[in-house]
């Protein structure tokens, strides 16, 4: 279920607007009730006196007053009531008529008809003061209508000229305007606290949704603090655990070099079977030790701490290098591996990383070319870089996967289905390619279906 919007603010500044006038009118509205019931003790008290002592004019007003004043101690009851709101706009028109109806029974028998419709004009007065209490100017206006034609029916009544009911109506209309006046000025008293009182609200609630967002901020903030505290102590150990690994593979890998490095010194010269294994082996442990070297470079090549030694080296002695660990993979799958490089070629770079680059694009090269195939390590000269290329005549690789293919821990269809690697040769070859300034991509050459390419500057 969707949760509704939240109201804006002229729409909240006009809801506290009415809510403001209500209770205002329901303040008045109790006020009129408090003024009708005492103004009808008050006259029934007197009219009762004035009875009493013999005016026997007054008769007709007891027993109205005593009846009217019952309607008003009701209505002073049900003054904090929604059903007050409506009982003060009936009430004016109820008084208007009472009063008529008093006056006009009474005139016949009073000695001062003319004294009764003056008298009149006052109680006319007085209920449209009461009626401007309700706080609806249309209420004012019809109750001084009403009042007018009844003060003027009075006035004829008792004979008096049509100038002084032309005086009464302008005084009770001129009651209504007093009235009305006050009525608009208290809805102004109103509009200027409710809108001070909403902004102050308003100004509270945005002072809460600022201070709930810094509190959410700080939360979030301390939340990625305490996960980055424990991506650093996982990255610690994990930094740890390879430092271990690396101990415990690298003692006896050194234990085995130093054993064939011996055989090697013990054996006579020559280029017996046993020589060739054991030149073999060293080319293998050495690939072994690179190899291990790799898995610590990474992190460091991906945070910027690994600077390359930049050096001038010979790149047909770097190739020559690589294509001997490699050639007894090449051999026992029936591989060429050859090099062509310009003899007297220089490099400036770090010749370890770089032997290990190439050699990790040869070994991806040896394991995807079929049974007598070709692999070629090559080096040249551009205009504006020296390059280094890894070639072989297997399948080629898929444009679609050529993008992605030196991310980390991406690996070609091939290696997914024999579960051979984990992605992180190629990934270390272009990390050690951009550190020296240089830009690893696979290529299109004639002849060669794939060729890795390793451009650095000149």
């Amino acid at each position: 279920m969707s949760t509704p919007p939240p109201p804006s603010a002229s729409g909240a500044f006009e809801d506290a607007l009415e809510r403001a006038v209500d209770a205002q009118r329901r303040g008045v509205l109790a006020a009129g009730a408090a003024v009708r019931l005492v103004g009808a003790a008050l006259f029934l008290t007197i009219s009762t006196a004035l009875w009493w002592m013999g005016g026997m004019d007054w008769a007709p007003y007891p027993p109205v007053l005593a009846l009217y004043l019952g309607v008003a101690a009701l209505l002073f009851v049900l003054r904090r009531r929604p059903q007050a709101r409506w009982l003060g706009v009936v009430q004016a028109p109820v008084d208007v008529a009472l009063v008529y109806w008093l006056q006009h029974v009474a005139m016949p028998i009073s000695p001062f008809p003319s004294g009764v419709a003056g008298f009149s004009l006052g109680l006319f007065s007085l209920v449209v003061a009461l009626s401007g209490l309700t706080l609806r100017p249309s209420v004012v206006y019809g109750t001084a209508l009403l009042s007018a034609l009844a003060q003027g029916a009075l006035m004829r009544q008792a004979g008096v000229g049509w100038g002084a009911v032309a005086i009464a109506v302008v005084a009770l209309v001129m009651v209504a305007a007093v009235s009305h006046y006050g009525t608009g000025r208290l809805r102004q008293l109103a509009v200027a606290l409710t809108r001070v009182e909403v902004d102050r609200a308003l100004e509270a609630r945005r002072f809460q949704e600022v201070e709930e967002a810094r509190q959410t901020i700080e939360r979030m903030l301390s939340d990625a603090n305490a996960r980055n505290a424990e991506l650093q102590a996982l990255q610690r150990d994990k930094e740890q655990l390879n430092q271990f690994l690396v101990h415990d593979l690298r003692s006896p890998l050194s234990a085995l070099t130093m054993t064939l490095s011996w055989m090697e010194q013990e054996l006579p010269p020559g280029k017996g079977v046993l020589s060739d294994s054991v030149r073999t082996g060293l080319a293998v442990t050495a690939r072994l030790d690179r190899m291990i070297s790799d898995l610590m470079d990474v992190p460091r090549l991906e945070e910027g701490r690994l600077e390359p030694r930049r050096v001038p080296f010979r790149v047909d002695r770097l190739l020559e290098e690589v294509r001997s660990s490699l050639e007894g993979a090449a051999r026992a799958r029936k591989l060429t591996l050859d090099v062509a490089a310009p003899e007297a070629l220089e490099l400036v770079g770090d010749s370890e990383l770089l032997v290990r680059v190439v050699e990790n694009l040869a070994s991806n090269a040896l394991r995807y070319t079929p049974t007598g195939g070709r692999v070629r390590l090559e080096a040249g000269v551009a205009p504006e870089c020296r390059w280094l290329a890894v070639r072989n005549d297997g399948p080629p690789i898929a444009p679609e996967t050529r993008a992605r293919i030196f991310d980390k821990f991406v690996q070609g269809e091939a290696e997914k289905d024999s579960r051979r690697g984990y992605g992180l040769g190629l990934y270390f070859c272009r990390l050690a390619t951009e550190a020296h300034g240089g830009q690893l991509s696979v290529e299109d050459t004639p002849g060669w279906p794939t060729s890795f390419v390793v451009r650095l500057p000149a």
